[in-house]
């Protein structure tokens, strides 16, 4: 369902399934307009879905959770944005983590205090060579350490690289029309307690904070491009 959906998107060029466990699906099973590639990890870790990867030839990646359903052209404007800022996270999920708090809290958090400082990956834009070559540099390794300890935090760790590497702004919001997040269906999702995974997520900001540096001093507003896309 996923494939064919977003293999027909028109800016698709190809579609890289990162397999971490289990029998993977038959390329013949998979409905498809684009080339489908099938990555099948050795480890069940959720680091390898930043893997450095030669065979992927285009600079914009798209970064998908497997449960998140959203329209092509949500994907179009999100691309669009992206090619305005190549150097930053361009995505549809905010999130403000303030430095006297460090507490991990969804979108409701960062709407009330007016801005985000992260873009969470589960559906995100990123230049390939400089957001996977980030995560798997030497300085990253701990962090990759404590993603593969709780089984989460993958997407703060990027967030934090990004900021680390830059004085400047390195993320940017794209506002969604609609998206249809299939694990609230499942409840097969990782984060489908959200009480135990907002308790996970606040360690690993502590953490990353101490190894990284703070987010704290990074606000963007919404509302902030002429477009009103970011709304």
């Amino acid at each position: 369902m996923y494939v064919k959906h977003y293999s027909r998107c028109s800016s698709v060029g190809e579609i890289v399934v990162v397999w971490n466990k289990g029998a993977p699906p038959e390329l013949s099973e998979l409905d498809s307009a684009v080339p489908v590639r099938i990555r099948v990890e050795e480890k069940n870790s959720l680091n390898n879905r930043f893997k450095i990867d030669p065979l992927i030839k285009n600079r914009a990646v798209l970064e998908l959770d497997d449960d998140i359903m959203m329209s092509c052209d949500n994907i179009e404007r999100g691309f669009q944005v992206w090619r305005e800022h190549p150097d930053r996270i361009v995505g549809f999920y905010p999130r403000l983590v303030e430095a006297s708090v460090l507490k991990y809290d969804g979108e409701k958090y960062a709407r009330k205090l007016k801005g985000y400082n992260m873009i969470l990956t589960g559906a995100a834009f990123i230049d390939a060579q400089l957001a996977f070559e980030r995560y798997w540099s030497k300085e990253a390794k701990a962090g990759r350490k404590l993603v593969d300890k709780y089984f989460n935090c993958e997407d703060l760790l990027l967030n934090y690289l990004y900021a680390n590497a830059s004085s400047s702004r390195t993320v940017e919001y794209v506002r969604p029309t609609l998206v249809i997040d299939t694990s609230k269906l499942s409840g097969v999702a990782i984060s489908r307690n959200t009480q135990h995974h907002y308790r996970i997520r606040s360690k690993c900001l502590l953490k990353f904070s101490e190894m990284y540096g703070g987010l704290g001093k990074q606000k963007w507003e919404f509302n902030g491009r002429e477009d009103r896309w970011d709304f």
